[in-house]
C-alpha cells in the first residue's frame, strides 16, 4: 500500500455514483448536448472520460459536481439523488484539479491551507508528498513559508499542478477529479503527475478527464465519449 493514506480514512462513500438516463443541454444552441448518458464511477476507482473537445466530458464532471442539474435523467450517489440539500455537503467532499489551477500571491503554506485552515504540518507534509511536490517545495528558500508570486508565477507549470493536487487532497476528498490537469504540461511534468496519481490508485476515487491517451491508460475503466454519447467503453479500449 502507497505510505500516505492517512488523509482518506472515513471519508469515502460505498458504492458508486451513477449518471441515469442523463440527457442536458445548455440555454446555448451552439453547446453541446448529452443524450441519454449512462456511466458509473465505482468507489475507490479510477475512472477515465476520453474523446474530443466538445464531446461533453466537463459537463459531465459539472454534472456530478452538482453544479448544474440533468434536465432528464439523474445523478445518484450510493443510490441517492444530488439534492438541494445535500449539495453543499456533497461538494465538500470533492477534490478538483483543473486545466488550469488559480494560485495567490501568497506563501505555499497559505495556498494549501485555503483548502483546509485547520490542517497541521503532518496533513501539509503528506499532501505534498502524495501530490509528488514535497521534494521541490522542500528544496525552496523558504520552504512551505516561499512566497510564489501572482498565480504562482515563480514556479513552473509543473509545480503548480502538483501544488493544485496537494491542495485538493488536503480536502480528504472522496471524490478526486482532474479535469485535463496535464493537458498544458511537458511530458516529464505530466508523468510526475500521473505517478502521484497511481500512488493514490485504490485509496480514493478518482475521475480523469482527458483527451490523451498516455493519461489515462492505467484507469481502472474508460468511457469514450463522442458527441453526447458513450461510443466505447472498457479497460483497453483503443482511442483514436
Amino acid at each position: 500500500l502507497f505510505p500516505y493514506t492517512t488523509l482518506f480514512r472515513s471519508v469515502e462513500f460505498k458504492d458508486s455514483i451513477k449518471l441515469e438516463n442523463v440527457s442536458f443541454s445548455y440555454d446555448d444552441e451552439d453547446q453541446f448536448t448529452l443524450a441519454n448518458l449512462n456511466l458509473e464511477i465505482l468507489a475507490g476507482k479510477t475512472i477515465a472520460l476520453a474523446g474530443p473537445s466538445g464531446a461533453g466530458k466537463s459537463t459531465v464532471a459539472d454534472l456530478v459536481m452538482g453544479l448544474i442539474s440533468p434536465d432528464q435523467g439523474k445523478v445518484t450517489v450510493d443510490g441517492k439523488p444530488i439534492t438541494r440539500s445535500s449539495i453543499a455537503s456533497w461538494r465538500n467532499r470533492i477534490g478538483y484539479v483543473a486545466q488550469e489551477t488559480f494560485l495567490f500571491n501568497g506563501t505555499i503554506r497559505f495556498n494549501l491551507k485555503l483548502a483546509s485552515p485547520d490542517a497541521s504540518e503532518d496533513d501539509l507534509r503528506e499532501a505534498l508528498k502524495m501530490a509528488a511536490a514535497h521534494d521541490f517545495v522542500s528544496k525552496l528558500p523558504e520552504g512551505m513559508d516561499t512566497v510564489i508570486g501572482d498565480r504562482g508565477v515563480r514556479l513552473s507549470g509543473g509545480e503548480r499542478q502538483r501544488l493544485a493536487l496537494a491542495r485538493a487532497l488536503l480536502r480528504k476528498p472522496s471524490l478526486l477529479i482532474m479535469d485535463e490537469a496535464t493537458s498544458n504540461l511537458d511530458s516529464d511534468n505530466e508523468k510526475k503527475i500521473l505517478k502521484a496519481i497511481e500512488n493514490i490508485h485504490g485509496e480514493i476515487t478518482i475521475l480523469m478527464i482527458a483527451h490523451r491517451i498516455s493519461t489515462i491508460k492505467n484507469a481502472d475503466h474508460i468511457y469514450l465519449l463522442s458527441q453526447g454519447k458513450i461510443q466505447e467503453s472498457g479497460r483497453g479500449i483503443i482511442i483514436t
